[in-house]
Order: structure tokens, then C-alpha cells, then sequence
């Protein structure tokens, strides 16, 4: 399932025979668990964070454990702004477990297994996952087919080493879904990644105009 969360955030939710996968909780607004757990089946539900960034843990406090880079840990409870106390008092696990994953390790799902790659560029704390049963690479916030979310030049290196490394894997997956911005978009992205980081690194990179661009 492609959870839908406001104008431009996706989380996915993947069944398995045995357990759901949440990949990331969003700002936890709304029904949320509600919306998660009517959608599991019954089945044992395990919750894992791309990322540390609010929009992709913000509902973490209605599960009582959370899977996550350790590099996580310290800010992943960090808001964008002033949280409300009512709405925080009403999540059931302030103090959910934080279960530290790392590179290689793999979510049985049952007849589905969900491979964790460590993937650090647009922050430290990135994974990404390769569902091997439906050919399909979540990226959370490392690209998307509109940017490369990057916040320092010192970044794109290791923007580039990723690409690289997911393009050496793409007979894996015949999809990537970002968490932004719309999914699924094609493997061939990498392509135009590789190119355009290796570009930037070189000292050559490809400008475009903004002129005659939508507001």
C-alpha cells in the first residue's frame, strides 16, 4: 500500500505472509495507526524509519518500537516547530523502543524479504530497501524524480558512491518509489543521477535556465 500522507509524502506499508512493513510514519496525524492496523490483516506489524527527519518519524510515538540507523537515534523525536501537548499526550509510546538496523540486514516478512541498504547523503542516517518479491527500491529521501536532496556540496560524493552502488543492483528492482514527489518512477533515473553528480564533482555541471518555468 501507497499511504497517501498530505500534498507531497508518501510512506508505504508492504505485506508479507507472516508480517506488514511500515516504512516511515509521517507526521503521525490523523488516523494513522488506525489506517496501519486495518490494513495489516492481523499480521505482526514491524516499523522502520528511512530517516530521521520529522516527516518520516513524526507518528513513531504510536508504536511501541521502531526500527532505524542508529545514527537516528538522537534526533529522530526532533520536530520542524512547537508540538502540542494534547496530541503528544494522546500517542501511547512516548518511549517506544528504538531497534538500531544497519546495512544488510533483511526484514522476513514471509515469502517476502526486505533487504536494508545504508545510503547516506541526504543525511546520515538514510536507508533504503530493496523489496526482492516486488522488484521495488525505496529511497526515502535520496532522490526523487524531481531533485537529489542534498544540503552541502561535500554531499554529492556520497550521492554519487550511492548511485552507483543502487545502479550496480538495478536487476534487482524495476521501480524506485521516493517518498516524495510522486511514485513509482523508472530505474533509468540513476542514469541521469550518476551523470549529473559526476558532472558537479568534475566542475562541469549541466545549468538550466528557470525562464519560462511555472511559478
Amino acid at each position: 500500500y501507497v499511504i497517501h500522507y498530505g500534498e507531497a509524502l508518501d510512506i508505504f506499508l508492504l505485506l508479507g505472509e507472516e508480517r506488514a512493513l511500515l516504512i516511515d510514519t509521517a507526521y503521525g496525524r490523523g488516523e494513522l495507526p488506525n489506517l496501519v492496523y486495518s490494513l495489516c490483516e492481523g499480521k505482526e506489524l514491524l516499523v522502520v524509519n528511512t530517516h530521521e527527519h520529522f516527516d518520516h518519524t513524526g507518528g513513531n510515538r504510536w508504536f511501541p518500537r521502531v526500527h532505524m540507523h542508529p545514527n537516528a537515534f538522537a534526533n529522530c523525536d526532533r520536530a520542524f516547530g512547537p508540538l502540542d501537548d494534547t496530541w503528544l499526550a494522546n500517542m501511547p509510546y512516548p518511549d517506544y523502543e528504538k531497534v538500531p538496523v544497519d546495512d544488510g540486514y533483511v526484514f522476513e516478512l514471509g515469502g517476502r524479504d526486505v533487504e536494508v541498504l545504508w545510503t547516506p547523503a541526504h543525511c546520515q542516517s538514510s536507508l533504503s530497501f530493496i523489496d526482492h518479491k516486488r522488484r521495488l527500491l525505496f529511497c526515502g529521501d535520496e532522490f526523487d524524480s524531481g531533485q537529489a536532496n542534498l544540503g552541502e556540496f561535500q554531499s554529492v560524493g556520497a550521492f554519487l558512491k550511492n548511485c552507483k552502488r543502487l545502479k550496480e543492483r538495478e536487476t534487482e528492482f524495476d521501480f524506485i518509489m521516493p517518498n516524495h514527489n510522486g511514485c513509482p518512477i523508472a530505474n533509468v533515473y540513476l542514469d541521469d543521477f550518476i551523470t549529473a553528480a559526476q558532472n558537479v564533482i568534475d566542475g562541469c555541471p549541466d545549468l538550466d535556465t528557470k525562464e519560462g518555468l511555472p511559478g
